[in-house]
């Protein structure tokens, strides 16, 4: 018998040897739940930081292209109304740069407007670039202004290329290399040797982003 009782007490550990404890249980049931919340975690935070990529990889993009449509339209830039005549000056007022407060206007003559292949009007319109704030934002949307009839200032066709906007500010290069704020072609008789554009952009994590570039005119450089 008492064989037996041994043998039985034996089995019984063996038994409770292979089950788990409550504390056991609840210890991995803690430990499960830490590492389910950390990846969750990691997972969002990986997912946040590819988007906020992304869409500064956007933002770059956009600067890009604002940068790229506007260098192409003042490296178009003429004297309206010098063109094939042998006068040397023009009463028309081909090129206005203005500053309001942080944002700058700008107002030219161009030949580069974005015409039909089967159009038959010309390439040269007039062309500006302003900004108009969002509604309840700090940010601006940088407008695109192109009409084919040169001093008529209904009409034409007007679409923001940027809504990103913080400051728009341009600087126009004088016969002498002087940087200044304003231009009036009415008064310097010519175009800016050079303009220079720059931009601040707000990113997606709210921070201000300054890009800008140097784009001289050829006309104004060749003496035209």
């Amino acid at each position: 018998m008492k064989g037996k009782k041994t043998l039985k007490l034996q089995w019984q550990c063996q038994i409770s040897d292979k089950g788990f404890t409550l504390l056991e249980l609840l210890l991995s049931v803690f430990i499960g739940t830490i590492v389910l919340t950390i990846t969750y975690v990691s997972f969002f935070q990986i997912i946040k930081a590819k988007d906020i990529t992304e869409e500064e990889l956007e933002l770059y993009h956009e600067a890009r292209v604002i940068f790229s449509q506007i260098t192409k339209d003042l490296e178009s830039a003429y004297p309206y109304g010098m063109v094939y005549s042998d006068s040397l000056t023009s009463t028309y007022p081909y090129f206005r740069g203005t500053k309001e407060g942080e944002q700058s206007r700008v107002l030219f003559t161009s030949l580069s407007r974005n015409y039909r292949n089967d159009s038959m009007d010309s390439d040269q319109a007039e062309i500006g670039y302003y900004t108009e704030q969002n509604q309840g934002s700090e940010t601006f949307s940088l407008i695109r202004w192109e009409n084919p009839a040169i001093g008529v200032e209904s009409g034409g066709i007007r679409y923001p290329i940027s809504e990103r906007i913080l400051r728009f500010n341009l600087l126009f290069m004088s016969e002498g290399g002087e940087l200044i704020e304003e231009w009036d072609s009415q008064q310097t008789r010519a175009l800016p040797k050079a303009v220079w554009i720059q931009i601040t952009m707000k990113s997606p994590r709210g921070e201000e982003v300054s890009f800008d570039s140097l784009v001289t005119i050829p006309l104004a450089q060749s003496g035209g």
